[in-house]
């Protein structure tokens, strides 16, 4: 009897455990900390290395009928095209201590083109204010340039944060925003990536 009580309390503990995580990540990717991929140079504007040589999900089989990259979104290879950021979705703790802060970050600004690139960044949403923070240390802060060359397959990161205007919170469509990818040496625009900012909850 004891045993029985022992593996059915070990089998709820693990069943809260996995919920609990599923419940988190679907705030995390949804709501709260959004972390998303963007992929340049994407949507045929240059040449880029087969899904095989790049590696990870998209060496898996595929539709027959692709042939490039999407811009980036929510999933760690950005098969999406676009981020929708959803702040009906967030958690009680976010609601009530800061439902109007956003954190948005990449670290997995993918260079899947065929040739090394040093990218210029511009990311606009709604004339908002937004703080650039990056662990890279080459980087242009000024210029929003990257200051060293992105090899093939090679990333890299940055995270950005603002604050949603309380009076503009409470609509359907907050925020239809963009980033923008750019090769720092041409000015050739690589990757558009839309960021929408949306709220399910809105009355």
């Amino acid at each position: 009897m004891k045993t029985t009580v022992k593996w059915a309390l070990a089998l709820l503990g693990l069943a809260f455990a996995v919920g609990f995580g599923l419940w988190a990540q679907s705030l995390f990717v949804k709501s709260e900390l959004v972390h998303f991929s963007v992929n340049f140079p994407s949507d045929g504007r240059a040449e880029t290395m087969s899904c095989c040589d790049l590696g990870g999900p998209w060496s898996r089989d595929r539709d027959p009928e692709w042939n490039d990259y999407a811009a980036g979104g929510v999933l760690a290879y950005g098969e999406e095209g676009a981020v929708v950021i959803d702040v009906g979705q967030q958690g009680l703790l976010k609601r009530f201590l800061q439902p109007n802060y956003i954190s948005i970050s990449t670290h997995w600004l993918r260079n899947v083109g065929t040739q090394p690139r040093q990218i210029r960044l511009a990311m606009e949403m709604c004339g908002w204010d937004l703080e650039w923070v990056t662990f890279e240390r080459d980087w242009d802060e000024v210029a929003k340039i990257s200051t060293r060359f992105i090899e093939p397959g090679d990333g890299y990161n940055m995270d950005w944060f603002f604050t949603i205007p309380a009076k503009e919170r409470n609509q359907t469509t907050i925020c239809e925003g963009q980033l923008d990818v750019y090769d720092a040496e041409t000015d050739d625009l690589l990757t558009e990536l839309p960021i929408k900012i949306v709220n399910s909850t809105a009355n």
